[in-house]
């Protein structure tokens, strides 16, 4: 049982500490990530109080709603505030206890992985329930399918680097993993709450699921179907309470933000203008680059394969665990008939793979054990040593798989470290101001798209902005400068500063210069990289 309890711990630091490096390592985002990062930040800095007073009419003028992002940048479809409240709110209590040691405040890249340390801490904690639910429906014997699955996820690349990231899918992915450990312990009506909040406030994609989801509970007659039709209205109207109000305060117009995206993806099927796969791309392409080789170890959880190597008179199939597959392999594959597809959307069917990749390693662990065991209140007949051999030569391959894993995982972070050219730029400008004298002179900053779309945030103009030596510092972002007419000005020199792609503008000499798009190059066994962003002054 100790050995057991170590176990299940140093699993879990593995994953924290996977997790915690990617964060560490890759602190900025991307475009898809923006605007819950900047809700969080203007709900952290400037409260609900200018959108809540515009709401009511209590504003002279609409100058004080300019201090929210969305409300200037909105994107193509609205979200919810809810995520990033929530978050600001963790983050508030944050600043308020740790002020007596450090005003955290004044220190807005920290805030920013703080924020995202926040979602962490929630998938991870999602992560951990589904383990010990898992370990409890499944694991006869030794008690290792919790330590063995929190291992696996650790070895993946996917799970741990965006269970920190600021997307709508990791939102999900907490309320999804939650539910699936609900399930695992029959808390049906919880499961089917959890799974619905997902769906009306976080994923509207999340139906796909939620409708395969109730199918298998009610052919398997977990669940009633009126009280099951019931509990599903009960908290859409629930959520739609919280949502409606909160989303349409922020965005100054009643609406449901998941009720639009839905809109937006079937009704007006505008999301296949963003790219388009073929029907198999998941299972071809985004299963075995989410899950790694671990996806291998999936189909023997269906079988006794280890117990019939060991010489045990068992059936061949073991199918326990199944009805619970069925219904992500339904999801993705409804899934796949939608011509957009992205890695991303299917992130919630990770981790019920990762319980039966576990329970295949559990099964060949128990089995080893017990062959080998010369405890002889086993009253367990002798193993020839061919078994004996097999079976460990199994188990270690599995094991293998895992470590391999594990390995080009960390492989992948290392390169998504050079993935945010925008944000090593902004920094390296931030550290250049720093070092410039004061000066009362306006100080005008242009961040062109794709500098904008690799790592700027607004908390890293906010650290630009208080290292700035002029009190009359500006940033204009790139995309919206037509809309503000700095088409013509950008090229007549009004800047003073520049991150850009383009590495030679007239009248600007280049600063620094950030690397991106990286690349393995396996036959020199490195990371290449090429100039990205150019920090540029004005000469």
């Amino acid at each position: 049982m100790e050995q057991t309890s170590s176990f299940m711990w140093i699993s879990f630091l593995l994953l924290a500490l996977t997790s915690t490096v990617a964060l560490l390592l890759c602190p900025h985002s991307k475009v898809e990530e923006s605007f819950n990062l900047q809700a969080t930040h203007d709900l952290y800095y400037h409260g609900i109080g200018p959108a809540l007073r515009a709401a009511i009419g209590d504003l002279k003028d609409n100058e004080s709603l300019l201090v929210y992002d969305h409300l200037q940048f909105p994107g193509v479809v609205p979200r919810t505030f809810l995520g990033p409240l929530a978050i600001s709110t963790v983050l508030k209590a944050l600043t308020f206890v740790m002020k007596p040691l450090v005003n955290i405040e004044h220190r807005p890249l920290l805030v920013q992985s703080l924020a995202r340390g926040v979602i962490l801490v929630f998938n991870l904690h999602a992560h951990v329930r589904l383990a010990k639910a898992a370990e409890r429906k499944f694991c006869t014997g030794n008690k290792v399918l919790l330590g063995y699955f929190l291992t696996i996820t650790a070895s993946q690349f996917h799970l741990p680097f965006y269970a920190s990231r600021m997307l709508p899918n990791s939102f999900a992915l907490g309320f999804v993993t939650h539910s699936y450990a609900d399930w695992l312990q029959s808390n049906i009506v919880r499961s089917i709450v959890l799974m619905t909040i997902s769906t009306a406030i976080f994923r509207c994609d999340m139906l796909i699921l939620l409708f395969t989801f109730g199918v298998t509970l009610l052919v398997r007659r977990e669940i009633h179907i009126l009280r099951a039709i019931k509990t599903g209205l009960l908290t859409v109207c629930a959520a739609l309470l919280v949502t409606v109000p909160l989303d349409s305060i922020m965005w100054q117009r009643m609406l449901w933000p998941e009720g639009e995206v839905l809109f937006f993806n079937t009704v007006e099927n505008k999301s296949s203008e963003y790219g388009i796969s073929p029907w198999h791309w998941y299972i071809v392409k985004a299963l075995p680059k989410g899950l790694l080789l671990p996806l291998l170890l999936v189909p023997f959880s269906f079988t006794r394969i280890p117990q019939i190597i060991a010489g045990y008179k068992v059936q061949f199939w073991d199918l326990e665990a199944f009805p619970y597959f069925m219904p992500v392999l339904a999801f993705i594959g409804l899934y796949s008939i939608l011509p957009h597809k992205e890695i991303r959307f299917i992130f919630v069917a990770f981790p019920l793979f990762n319980v039966l990749a576990a329970k295949t390693l559990a099964t060949c662990h128990h089995t080893m054990i017990t062959i080998y065991s010369r405890d002889n209140s086993t009253k367990q007949e002798p193993k020839p040593l061919a078994s004996k051999i097999m079976v460990l030569a199994m188990h270690g391959g599995c094991l293998a798989a895992v470590a391999l894993s594990l390995v080009a995982s960390m492989i992948f972070v290392q390169v998504s470290h050079s993935n945010y050219p925008g944000g090593a730029g902004l920094l390296a400008l931030s550290k250049h101001l720093e070092q410039t004298s004061k000066s009362e002179e306006p100080i005008e900053i242009y961040v062109d798209v794709a500098a904008a779309m690799t790592g700027v945030s607004l908390f890293g103009q906010r650290q630009l902005l208080q290292n700035c030596p002029s009190t009359k510092c500006h940033i204009v972002k790139g995309g919206y400068e037509a809309k503000y007419g700095y088409d013509k000005i950008l090229s007549s020199g009004k800047f003073d500063y520049l991150l850009s792609e383009k590495g030679a503008v007239k009248g600007y000499n280049i600063v620094d210069i950030a690397k991106g798009n990286p690349r393995i190059n396996w036959k020199g066994l490195r990371i290449d990289t090429s100039d990205a962003i150019f920090l540029m002054k004005k000469q």
